[in-house]
């Protein structure tokens, strides 16, 4: 071995101690400081040999020198010598990320991650080079707490060309974002939106009456209804889904674009690399229809009562505004988290509703009660409706369209979780499905069971805090309020009518199979009768 050689081991050696204790390398100058050392490489062999390919041909060789002696190095550092090395996992996960976005492209997610908790019997599981699973609840206020050091996964927001409220990882910008999105879901601000809610649930309603009992797939006409909702409150757009004339195609660039978005945003170099690679043709799809839908908001000024009515104001404490990449990045928000989860969480709860008929009937009751006293059913008189609210609260704790949950980074300083220390600037996620299924925190977790949310059995829940269906601290759900204020109605309606009856077209086997989690939860179709109740 020539010193030359030597020399490309040294440095590969080099480059892992310098490159291994940094938190978040930035990918862009690694390739750079690469690439240019290679260019300086390259003409210094050219001086001396003044040979293209004798130069090229021994500076190929020292690359692969190079980079099997650094991958070498970094495989067995992350395998042996990381301080996550003492938490069970997988070994394929401790080696690459490549682990986890294979996780989020086959769509098994949530369930994935129960099962690595379950076969290493931990609280804490390594899932990546620098990162674990926690099921705990232990992690959910020390994990969570203040302004917690936001998840490299959160990065995939390049994506759109920009970051959005979920997405912004820096807190001198999240803020006065939070507050201009908090100011759109103000309780006064319900007034004007809780009335065309109603009158998109009463198209609903009429949409279902029309089946005569037919069997139909509910997902779908959920969709529309969700869909419906979240274009007029968001763009003062009548998307027409329930109508008939609507995009049909639209959520299908949704789906295809989420499940783009969790391969992605497992892969960090990836990630960084967004702005200078080309769009994927799903990706470009979903984007311009959003753009399109802002478009024709924008024209419509800020008199319109809507949610971006407010993100046209700037912020009122630092009159920070958002700029128009902001903006259309928002609006692919809006569009995702407005639509796609209230969708899968209210297809769920239908089908639990379908095949727990002791759960439909007891709802039915208390329904009739209300309407019994002559109280309409409306967003007002549901939101006191022990029973249904109930039924929501257990439906968003096993049926969560997030079964993943959310990611944090721990403070530098590293933190103490369920009696294991783990280090700072770690990646960290609280799984949903795992946390809230958790026998220890929630009595026959697998079981759908609303009258724990009662007093009728307050045994079913045993630690409140595991309850986080919407997230928990500085980035929780801001639209909490209007996806209950569209479940409620929607949910006693229907049921006030119909009795729910899984259709001869439902097989158990094709819904698992077609239930994806990658990153948000997509659910296959469902197929239902909606019977005319006989009292």
């Amino acid at each position: 071995m020539d010193a030359v050689t030597l020399t490309a081991v040294a440095v590969a050696i080099a480059a892992q101690l310098y490159i291994s204790p940094i938190p978040e390398v930035s990918t862009i100058k690694v390739l750079l400081t690469y690439f240019s050392a290679n260019t300086v490489l390259f003409l210094c062999l050219f001086a001396t040999a003044s040979q293209i390919l004798g130069s090229i041909s021994r500076l190929t060789f020292l690359n692969v020198i190079f980079l099997s002696t650094a991958t070498t190095l970094t495989l067995i550092r992350r395998l042996y010598f990381s301080p996550l090395s003492s938490f069970p996992g997988p070994k394929l996960a401790a080696l690459s990320n490549l682990y986890k976005a294979n996780i989020y492209r086959t769509g098994t997610g949530g369930k994935a991650l129960l099962e690595l908790h379950e076969k290493y019997n931990s609280d804490i599981v390594r899932v990546g080079p620098n990162e674990v699973s926690i099921r705990s609840v232990d992690a959910v206020d020390k994990i969570f707490k203040g302004k917690y050091p936001r998840g490299t996964f959160y990065e995939v927001g390049a994506i759109n060309g920009a970051y959005n409220l979920n997405t912004q990882r820096n807190y001198e910008v999240h803020t006065p974002w939070r507050r201009i999105w908090e100011k759109a879901f103000g309780s006064a601000e319900f007034k004007d939106y809780n009335p065309r809610v109603e009158l998109h649930v009463s198209k609903f309603i009429e949409v279902i009456r029309k089946t005569e009992g037919e069997e139909v797939n509910v997902t779908k006409l959920l969709e529309n209804l969700v869909f419906d909702i979240m274009a007029d409150l968001s763009f003062g757009h009548d998307a027409g889904m329930q109508d008939g004339k609507g995009d049909n195609e639209y959520m299908d660039f949704v789906h295809k674009y989420m499940a783009a978005v969790g391969v992605i945003a497992a892969l960090r170099p990836l990630c960084q690399l967004l702005p200078l690679l080309p769009e994927t043709s799903d990706v470009r799809d979903f984007r311009l229809r959003g753009e399109a839908l802002l478009a024709k908001r924008q024209k419509l000024g800020t008199s319109r009562k809507d949610i971006f009515r407010h993100l046209l104001y700037p912020d009122p404490v630092t009159n920070a505004t958002f700029t128009q990449t902001d903006l259309n990045s928002n609006a692919n928000l809006v569009i995702v988290a407005g639509s796609d989860t209230t969708t899968t969480t209210l297809t769920q709860i239908f089908r639990m509703l379908a095949i727990e008929t002791r759960v439909l009937k007891k709802l039915q009751e208390e329904i009739d009660v209300v309407c019994g006293e002559g109280k309409e059913l409306n967003i007002q008189t549901t939101t006191k409706m022990s029973y249904l609210n109930a039924v929501i609260n257990e439906g968003l704790r096993l049926c969560n369209p997030l079964p993943t949950g959310s990611y944090a980074g721990t403070y530098p300083q590293g933190v103490e979780v369920a009696g294991k220390f783990i280090p700072g600037n770690v990646q960290v996620m609280v799984p949903h499905l795992a946390l809230m299924t958790d026998e220890r925190y929630f009595s026959k977790g697998w079981e759908f069971i609303p009258e724990r949310w009662t007093e009728e059995w307050s045994d079913g829940v045993k630690e409140r805090k595991a309850f986080i269906p919407f997230g928990y601290g500085a980035h929780s759900c801001v639209g909490k309020q209007l996806a209950l204020n569209e479940m409620r109605p929607t949910i006693a309606r229907l049921v006030r009518e119909f009795d729910i009856v899984l259709g001869d077209s439902y097989d158990e086997k094709i819904w698992v199979e077609e239930w994806k989690d990658h990153a948000v939860l997509q659910v296959g179709k469902l197929w239902v009768h909606f019977a005319k109740r006989t009292r």
